[in-house]
């Protein structure tokens, strides 16, 4: 009977397993999130031949490395191929479904490397939250590719410990490797692995075989990258440009932005510790069940998301599910805390081949952190971007619930439910804010969105920008768009980017004028400027405004809002 009821439950799990693998790539044309057009544009850019740190200024470029290879595939087998079968895909549609199908290599990995050890049975359902869970959009970008990258290095260092094989810290620095070409700032992760096999040396729990085997692999590739550069820009041109790198828009330092999100950290350790601490309070004074205990948490969590969402209801996006995240990061070391007397354990239960066990957890736990830390360094947003790199926390939290703790089964459901409502159900549109797939979009049928639904009022911007840059703009040419976060034209447009980023603020700040001094034989032939965006009276009246203004005063074409300038 016992056996009957888990056959059925497996085939369950498999059954909605599957459900969710198909309603990830049917939803998978919903919506367009503006920086999804600005990093795609970015790569885009390396691929047409830019040359890194000169010919742009965005800190993230880096990416366009490891990028280049599916936008080789598109533009050389898919593409063509596409047009000649007249299928509607375009290049956003192709690097979504690129994306999905690596996040789920890396769950189907993630899944492999859990059943290799103690808490197995969490496996699945631990795998399928990983699959489900969303990084702000599901599309590459430099924190997509850098959370794939990291959890890709925590199954490597998982699979060093059960097996004590060296390879996997060859692996281990592959996948250190792209976290820091995606996002640049992770060198820091490479420096602290270091440090912690050279501590383990110390202490006499590694040889210097693994050291050598991930120190190595790391300065290999990124000799690499450093032969590529001297390739391609030359290191004399990168050094005499290296200091206009990153944002004029930060209002603080960086000391200042990394103090408001510690003090952040600090406060949601506050609210997350609250359950807890009352937990503790009572078990003074009287006996508390592990049910009871572990039924208050799950309703204190599902309360915490629900609060949330209710007090900016039209703001409703992976940002909410992430601050409920970091509640789970910080029951961690409660929940994997070993509790002989308690009624969580049996008798017997945590012997030091178990407490051993709880090593792979822990690493999962201090990548995490670590990652957390390093990206705080470096946004100048709020605690939600970090807090993506709590995820691997959730899942060592999902292994021990799944494994250990009991009446734990209304919080796992939950954590998957809502993982599910944003991988399935939420669309990122604009700068962010609350869509759904039930919303009325028209299918775009032209041009690099092909395939992609938006909304009535992206679909006419998109059509009307995608006529402006391909029927006056000629190949070759240099174009400048002014309001990168409403337009789709550097997409759509063959020409180069005329601007040190897709991401300039020609409303704010005066950065782009520097650039065309600096790198005068890059500046744009054509300017498409939207004089409906909410920002355009700010661009006429500042420096940048102004001389864009009085530069290209040749009008080409125009159709809506946007208007299609020459020099």
């Amino acid at each position: 009977m016992v056996g009957f009821f888990e056959n059925k439950k497996n085939f369950i799990l498999a059954i909605i397993g599957i459900g969710v693998l198909i309603w990830s790539f049917f939803t998978l044309n919903c919506g367009y999130y503006v920086d999804e057009n600005g990093l795609l544009v970015i790569y885009k850019g390396i691929y047409q031949g830019q040359h890194m740190f000169t010919d742009s200024w965005e800190a993230l470029q880096t990416g366009g490395i490891l990028a280049w290879p599916l936008l080789a595939l598109y533009y050389q087998v898919f593409s063509p191929m596409f047009a000649a079968g007249g299928i509607n895909i375009g290049l956003v549609l192709f690097m979504r479904i690129c994306y999905v199908i690596c996040r789920l290599m890396v769950a189907g990995y993630l899944y492999y490397t859990i059943k290799r050890t103690d808490f197995e049975k969490g496996a699945y359902l631990s795998a399928l939250f990983y699959y489900m869970f969303v990084v702000v959009w599901r599309n590459f970008s430099y924190k997509s590719y850098c959370e794939m990258a990291v959890m890709l290095l925590i199954c490597f260092l998982v699979r060093y410990h059960e097996t004590r094989k060296n390879y996997f810290f060859v692996l281990a620095a592959v996948a250190t490797c792209i976290a820091i070409l995606a996002y640049p700032t992770m060198i820091i992760m490479a420096v602290l692995i270091g440090v912690l096999l050279v501590v383990g040396i110390y202490r006499n729990e590694f040889d210097i075989k693994p050291l050598l085997c991930f120190s190595v692999t790391c300065v290999v590739i990124g000799g690499a990258f450093a032969l590529y550069l001297q390739f391609t820009s030359g290191w004399g041109n990168i050094i005499s440009q290296i200091s206009n790198l990153g944002d004029q828009d930060y209002e603080h330092p960086m000391w200042y932005r990394l103090g408001v999100m510690l003090g952040s950290y600090v406060v949601f350790a506050v609210i997350a510790y609250l359950p807890i601490l009352a937990v503790v309070l009572i078990r003074r004074f009287r006996y508390l069940s592990s049910v009871m205990e572990n039924t208050f948490l799950t309703i204190y969590w599902i309360v915490f998301f629900l609060a949330i969402c209710v007090l900016r209801p039209e703001g409703i996006s992976t940002s909410r599910f992430v601050y409920a995240i970091l509640i789970l990061f910080f029951w961690f070391p409660y929940l994997v805390a070993e509790k002989e007397d308690s009624g969580y354990t049996k008798i017997g239960a945590y012997n030091s081949g178990r407490r051993e066990a709880k090593t792979i957890l822990w690493i999962a736990f201090i990548i995490s952190a670590a990652t957390q830390l390093i990206w705080a360094v470096s946004t100048n947003q709020d605690i939600t971007v970090p807090g993506h790199m709590a995820v691997y926390v959730v899942i060592a939290d999902l292994l021990i619930m799944l494994n250990e703790k009991e009446a734990f089964g209304g919080l796992v459901t939950a954590i998957l439910a809502v993982a599910a409502f944003f991988m399935g159900f939420w669309v990122p549109e604009h700068n962010g804010g609350y869509s759904d797939v039930l919303a009325t979009r028209y299918i775009v049928t032209e041009g690099e969105l092909k395939g992609i639904a938006l909304l009535p009022e992206d679909y006419q911007k998109n059509q009307i920008c995608y006529e402006l840059v391909t029927q006056y703009i000629p190949e070759g040419s240099k174009l400048l768009v002014a309001f990168g976060s409403n337009s789709t034209g550097y997409i759509n447009s063959d020409s180069w980017q005329g601007t040190y980023t897709v991401y300039a603020r020609t409303q704010k700040n005066t950065k782009l004028l520097d650039y065309y001094q600096i790198n005068p034989d890059n500046q744009a032939d054509y300017l498409l400027l939207d004089k409906g965006n909410d920002k355009y009276e700010m661009f006429l009246e500042g420096d940048t405004g102004k001389y864009l203004m009085s530069t290209y005063t040749n009008e080409i074409a125009y159709g809506g809002d946007f208007v299609l300038l020459g020099r």
